[in-house]
């Protein structure tokens, strides 16, 4: 990921504004998003130009019949990572 970050870091232009919607398609998005609620929290998700790092966690559970051990995991990735 890094290799590719200073890869595309030459063609960026760290100096331009983000533009801003004309009126017309704001009037439009309002719209359609008043139509359909979901879309317009998807929008909200979409539109931030940065919104930080995102992990993908894997866990390999063990073969058991034990629900305790899974409980267990659960609870402590709850407790370490939610809050």
């Amino acid at each position: 990921m890094t290799t590719t970050f200073y890869a595309l870091l030459p063609l960026a232009d760290l100096k331009a504004k983000p533009q801003k919607k004309s009126d017309t398609t704001e009037e439009t998005q309002t719209k359609t998003d008043e139509a359909d609620p979901q879309r317009k929290e998807q929008k909200e998700q979409v539109e931030v130009p940065f919104s930080g790092l995102h992990y993908n966690i894997q866990i390999h559970l063990p073969a058991t019949k034990d629900v305790e051990v899974y409980n267990a995991i659960f609870k402590s990735l709850k407790e370490h990572l939610v809050e």
